[in-house]
């Protein structure tokens, strides 16, 4: 019987992990236009997503604002 449902709970998690999300950086624009960028790009450019609303070379923010999604 513990045999079955430790065979049950690894299932079930196996299939959410095989199954998640993808981790996104969200940019908007002032006109609404959206960017993204992966985790990798990010990490690339040594920021956070946060920081990535101003680009290099650039005082002022090029987007709205920049935050984290999760998608499929």
């Amino acid at each position: 019987m513990k045999t079955k449902i430790t065979f049950l709970v690894l299932s079930v998690l196996a299939l959410v992990f095989m199954s998640s999300c993808t981790k996104r950086c969200r940019c908007t624009k002032f006109n609404l236009e959206t960017a993204y960028y992966s985790k990798e790009e990010v990490k690339a450019t040594g920021k956070s997503c946060s920081d990535m609303r101003f680009l290099d070379g650039l005082h002022t923010p090029y987007y709205t604002y920049c935050e984290w999604t999760y998608t499929e």
